[in-house]
């Protein structure tokens, strides 16, 4: 836990706050600040849960949005739209829901320009982030979707939950029960079943770009959660994706043809759909959760990506095969073991996580 400027590791050995990228500490619960690292149960409550399967299905439903856009001569641009969409609204709320307290602060005379970015980690961090869940996440996703059909929605998803549950252990000490680890193997072997049994062609590139896209936002999960507890969550999203769109921004306008790109309807809409609710709710929530679950509880909702795609697959023409709907069983049943609540004790003094 967070006390005076340290953290206390698995070994008992503090950390200095700088070593985390934090500037200082401080406790204001009002900006989803807090001074004690978060409890890990490894089993979710109903309410995380629920909100976890809530943004597995948002993001399985991304990747039939952006494929709705494509082809498209700008892949990068409409990432990199996405990414600015969703920092702005991010950015738009920070400010306004805080506009009173800042005016009040002027009119005292102890207004500061630069509290209004307050609760940030260190610019590196910030730039790590904005790479790791804007620029390579979606860039790679939406190059993967112009080379990948029905497979690629199962290869984004179906690393994230190994990846986190490795590095809960490696990382932050979180233990792994016999039963977790049984229900991560099941929803693993569902999650092959799925991807190599869907139809449609996926090129050897396109392999790639989904394995980079899925890896990328794993590594900014991890180091989310690292310095989670000590930032402002809003403030570093809304940043980390207004960076990461100019990023992508400016690589597009380097490599790609925007006088030839089509602004339809349908590419409009979906790129506010993807910006707001895919990009800006769905990542607060989920760093949000970063603080209450274990990333092997967490992680586990990301099983549900691969089964979204194949129901929107089904609901735009495609027929699943048999072995298709024995993974999304698997894969249901896999993350029934790892995430089934169960009663945890209560540490006197302290407030839970739920």
């Amino acid at each position: 836990m967070l006390v005076q400027g340290y953290a206390v590791g698995r070994a008992g050995r503090p950390w200095p706050a700088a070593a985390l990228g934090v500037d200082h500490v401080r406790f204001r619960p009002s900006r989803l600040y807090c001074t004690t690292a978060p409890a890990s149960p490894e089993r979710m409550s109903a309410r995380s849960a629920g909100l976890a399967a809530l943004v597995a299905v948002i993001w399985g439903l991304c990747f039939v949005i952006i494929q709705a856009a494509l082809p498209s001569p700008a892949p990068l641009l409409l990432a990199g739209l996405r990414a600015l969409i969703g920092g702005a609204v991010l950015a738009s709320w920070v400010v306004l829901s805080r506009w009173p307290a800042r005016l009040g602060q002027s009119r005292a005379g102890s207004f500061r320009p630069g509290s209004w970015i307050r609760g940030l980690p260190s610019m590196r961090l910030v730039i790590l982030l904005a790479l790791a869940n804007a620029a390579v996440a979606f860039g790679a996703m939406y190059l993967a979707a112009g080379r990948a059909e029905a497979a690629v929605a199962s290869i984004l998803a179906g690393g994230q939950p190994v990846v986190l549950a490795a590095a809960g252990w490696a990382f932050f000490g979180e233990r792994t029960s016999m039963r977790s680890a049984a229900g991560l193997m099941i929803a693993t072997a569902g999650v092959v079943l799925v991807a190599t049994t869907s139809s449609g062609a996926t090129s050897p590139d396109g392999v790639a770009l989904a394995l980079l896209a899925t890896a990328a936002p794993a590594g900014g999960t991890i180091v989310m959660r690292q310095v989670g507890s000590s930032v402002d969550v809003l403030t570093t999203t809304s940043v980390q994706f207004l960076l990461g769109g100019a990023i992508l921004l400016g690589v597009s306008a380097a490599l790609e043809p925007w006088a030839t790109l089509s602004w339809s309807p349908a590419t409009i809409i979906g790129l506010f759909v993807l910006g707001v609710l895919g990009t800006g709710i769905a990542y607060v929530v989920w760093f949000w959760l970063l603080k209450q679950v274990s990333l092997v509880g967490l992680g586990a909702a990301l099983f549900l990506v691969p089964v979204v795609g194949v129901v929107s697959g089904v609901l735009t023409g495609n027929r699943p095969q048999p072995i298709e709907l024995a993974g999304i069983v698997a894969i249901l049943a896999g993350i029934g073991l790892v995430s089934e609540p169960r009663e945890r004790p209560r540490t006197a003094g302290l407030p839970t996580a739920e």
